[in-house]
């Protein structure tokens, strides 16, 4: 058994809430393309994004990067120092190129406008990676380019 230390932030503690719910989540009961879902798992960094048309520029040494299961998804943004900014996470399904999320846990002001609700997207993967594009219910355009994180 693992002894965890008490966590030095609440994000933190979120965090690792969050890592251990989608781990705990087995994959017996199947929830769309499972070869798709299989190119998808593991982990993802964020490498382009338009929110609204307009080319987000994060500040120097802030990071996103997007975990997925068979069944669930959790991205979390953090600040040079690993300080997590921004967490959301839940299930998701994938057919064929549609692929839709449900967060239902997460902190930061991007889960209190997202929670519950299903957001669905158009997905490829192309190599290592991986083209994201939908809108939201607020009616904003989301274009992403994930990275596949390879092992060091």
């Amino acid at each position: 058994m693992v002894k965890l230390s008490k966590p030095s932030s609440p994000c933190l503690a979120v965090i690792i809430a969050l890592a251990v719910t989608a781990a705990a989540v087995t994959a017996d009961d199947p929830k769309g393309d499972v070869k798709g879902e299989q190119t998808l798992v593991g982990t993802w960094k964020v490498v382009s994004a338009k929110y609204g048309g307009k080319e987000v520029k994060w500040p120097e040494g802030t990071t996103t990067v997007k975990h997925v299961t068979p069944t669930q998804f959790m991205w979390a943004t953090y600040d040079k120092d690993g300080k997590v900014l921004q967490a959301v996470a839940g299930p998701y399904t994938l057919k064929g190129e549609d692929y839709a999320e449900i967060p239902e846990y997460g902190v930061g002001a991007v889960f209190e406008k997202v929670k519950g609700k299903t957001l669905t997207f158009k997905c490829k993967v192309e190599g290592n990676k991986w083209y994201h594009t939908g809108k939201l219910n607020s009616g904003m355009t989301i274009e992403e380019v994930w990275e596949r994180v390879e092992k060091k």
